[in-house]
């Protein structure tokens, strides 16, 4: 019987331990998870955020399908002086 009793009393000593335990546990995950929750909108909403290097993004490719679309131009405009006889005449030299 004395033995029954001990068991039950450390059974219930380390079930009081573990209930704490998860307790701890479970607010450092929520302070862990809180911390990440803060780093990731601030790499995606602050100032060197992704939604400001996609929008520079765009922009960058804009300007250069720009360029792109100029020069094409330029040497479509040269091939076809040259295929209809006229001087080749370079622009800016």
């Amino acid at each position: 019987m004395i033995r029954k009793k001990e068991k039950s009393s450390k059974n219930k000593l380390k079930s009081k331990n573990e209930i704490g335990i998860t307790l701890i546990a479970l607010i450092i995950t929520i302070i862990i998870l809180l911390i990440l929750a803060g780093v990731t909108i601030n790499l995606t909403i602050g100032e060197n955020g992704i939604f400001k290097a996609a929008k520079n993004a765009v922009k960058n490719y804009m300007e250069a399908q720009d360029r792109e679309l100029a020069q094409i131009a330029n040497f479509t405009n040269v091939l076809d002086n040259m295929l209809s006889g006229r001087k080749y005449r370079r622009r800016g030299r």
